[in-house]
């Protein structure tokens, strides 16, 4: 992985610890989670026209398009439950760590990638110190709810990490993911309508800033990846994005008052550790 990769990747973590963050703070309002997606959508759209070439869209590239935009509809609303249930601190990491354990399987079935040796044992010390931090939300019956929940959120990454490695060799990353934020917004739309119409008239009113933040941080983060798609490996690429569990963890401790223990400082050590293999692979 080069060095402007690494960066990219890093930088896209740090956004996207942070818009989970809020999402974190507002305790998994799919309102709130759903009207930034739209901002996220409205904000993309100058750019992606401007960068528009019609003969991008091949019968595969749509087809990338419509699977990514079912498959984030289904993430933000499993988000929004496993916020609603578990500790930032916790479920992150294990909906993080599934996320580079299924995309590594799925890129290696599907886009035929071999990572090196160093590369593999950063994946898996990256999953194990994911699996460390997200233990302990196993203890009782809300957390375990929250648990599986994190493990749904982790498949859904894992399969639209490969469908987009594939997708931005086709599509103009900014055009896939304008696409992908409006399709996933329209997909939700019938049941914000039809069930959360007071939801989200008191989310625009109360949650300005959360929204902001959600929709800048969730496109800016995306946009990053899809580019870094384009220069690395889908599987190491998702695996350095775990330093994103750090900092949700961290924020988790300092802002939210989650407990820090020793499990989790081993666990985001691991994490380091695995990040570092990663790049030197």
């Amino acid at each position: 992985m080069t060095g402007l990769t690494f960066a990219l990747v890093l930088l896209a973590a740090t956004f996207h610890a942070l818009w989970n963050f809020a999402a974190k703070k507002v305790s998994g309002n799919l309102s709130v989670l759903w009207i930034g997606l739209c901002l996220a959508s409205a904000l993309s759209w100058p750019l992606a026209l401007s960068v528009y070439r019609s003969e991008e869209f091949t019968p595969t590239g749509i087809a990338c398009i419509l699977a990514t935009g079912a498959i984030h509809a289904v993430y933000f609303g499993l988000i929004a439950q496993t916020y609603r249930r578990g500790d930032i601190s916790l479920v992150y990491p294990v909906a993080r760590g599934t996320g580079v354990a299924g995309t590594a399987l799925l890129a290696w079935a599907w886009l035929r990638e071999s990572p090196a040796l160093l590369g593999v044992v950063g994946i898996v010390i990256i999953c194990l110190g994911t699996a460390l931090l997200g233990s302990g939300q196993r203890g009782h019956r809300e957390g375990f709810t929250a648990y599986l929940y994190a493990l749904a959120v982790g498949l859904t990454i894992a399969l639209y990490s490969v469908v987009d490695k594939l997708g931005v060799g086709i599509v103009h990353p900014i055009v896939y993911i304008s696409s992908m934020s409006t399709l996933a917004a329209l997909a939700l739309l019938p049941y914000m309508a039809w069930r959360r119409g007071p939801e989200c008239r008191h989310a625009l009113n109360q949650f300005k800033t959360f929204i902001g933040i959600i929709g800048v941080g969730s496109i800016g983060t995306y946009v990053m990846i899809l580019f870094a798609y384009r220069l690395g490996p889908a599987s190491y690429i998702v695996a350095v994005r775990e330093f994103a569990v750090v900092i949700g963890a961290l924020l988790g401790v300092v802002f939210l008052h989650e407990r820090m223990t020793l499990k989790k400082i081993v666990g985001m050590a691991a994490i380091v550790a695995g990040i570092m293999l990663v790049k030197t692979a």
